[in-house]
């Protein structure tokens, strides 16, 4: 137990991360399947990667330099903080899959997303979620890459480094499995519990937010943001007296092409999400929002919606 505070303290950033989600998914999900999808989140992720180091699959082979490690808690050779990291990971992108595909009630800046459950646990939720984890990889992973250079340190390498700013393309497929496994896990946990416990899946009354329907692109962009300032941060503003004379000029053109090349895959994502939330067909049907109010009735949104619907 006191190696794993340790761990957690060392890498306050993934601390921060976990709260993060831990809150969202409390107010989104109801602390049952919150609890669900920390335990199935991490064990995947730890055994991917487990399966990794020692195998190859699903990330292709990668080797943790234990060296670099002395201050974190290891589970059969695997980092926690690198697992544990997954569990958030997969949670906003599943979270974020259902803003994209779903229809949203709006009133100024609070944003309330109007999700059913057959949304939720559709294939294709499932799908677009694993993608955008894939994707924050692809942002998270070449910076990840160049640790040593930051205070994540550096503490892996690939054996055969990839196409993709020395990443390999096994890891993103990788990526998009293990967020598809951890998704797919947690869709058909919510659904048997609605089917078999009844008495657990009586209505979630889920604690009123204003603006919760934003929660989800905002903590999937913070991360990617977060990575972003980095690899700005180590492309424009670096110590180079770290660097060998010699490979500075290649250090510096490498890491800023690197920030462009992950700015362009960010920003799309922002311009849709922000055109899909702001369409004007984008608001529910009367008919969508009562059944989203009986399966997760909200006393303090019933009473706002009546009050809207008093001054129209």
């Amino acid at each position: 137990m006191l190696e794993l505070f340790y761990s957690l303290l060392y890498r306050p950033y993934v601390t921060l991360f976990l709260l993060a989600f831990l809150a969202m998914s409390w107010l989104e999900q109801g602390t049952l399947r919150t609890g669900i999808w920390l335990i199935t989140g991490y064990l995947v992720a730890l055994a991917a990667e487990w399966g990794s180091i020692n195998y190859g699959f699903p990330f292709g082979y990668y080797t943790y330099h234990y060296e670099q490690l002395e201050h974190d808690l290891v589970i059969l050779g695997v980092p926690f903080f690198d697992s544990l990291s997954f569990v958030f990971l997969s949670y906003v992108s599943f979270s974020f899959a259902q803003f994209f595909l779903s229809p949203h009630w709006r009133s100024g800046f609070n944003v309330q997303r109007v999700t059913l459950s057959p949304v939720r646990n559709s294939r294709a939720v499932l799908f677009v979620g694993a993608f955008f984890m894939m994707v924050l990889d692809w942002v998270i992973d070449p910076a990840t890459h160049l640790g040593k250079h930051w205070f994540l340190g550096d503490i892996y390498h690939y054996p055969d480094p990839g196409w993709h700013f020395d990443v390999t393309l096994a890891n993103y497929g990788g990526w998009f499995i293990v967020g598809w496994i951890i998704i797919f896990i947690n869709q058909r946990a919510d659904a048997l519990l609605a089917k078999y416990v009844p008495s657990i899946h009586k209505p979630l009354k889920l604690r009123y937010v204003v603006g919760k329907g934003l929660f989800a692109p905002l903590f999937w962009f913070g991360i990617a943001l977060f990575m972003l300032g980095m690899t700005a941060w180590l492309g424009w503003g670096y110590d180079l007296e770290q660097i060998a004379p010699d490979e500075r000029a290649t250090f510096i053109a490498e890491t800023r092409k690197l920030f462009l090349a992950s700015t362009f895959i960010i920003a799309p994502i922002a311009v849709l999400a922000w055109v899909h939330m702001v369409r004007y067909d984008g608001q529910p049907s009367p008919e969508h929002l009562a059944a989203w109010l009986r399966e997760y009735p909200s006393p303090e949104l019933e009473a706002r919606l009546g009050m809207q619907r008093k001054s129209e």
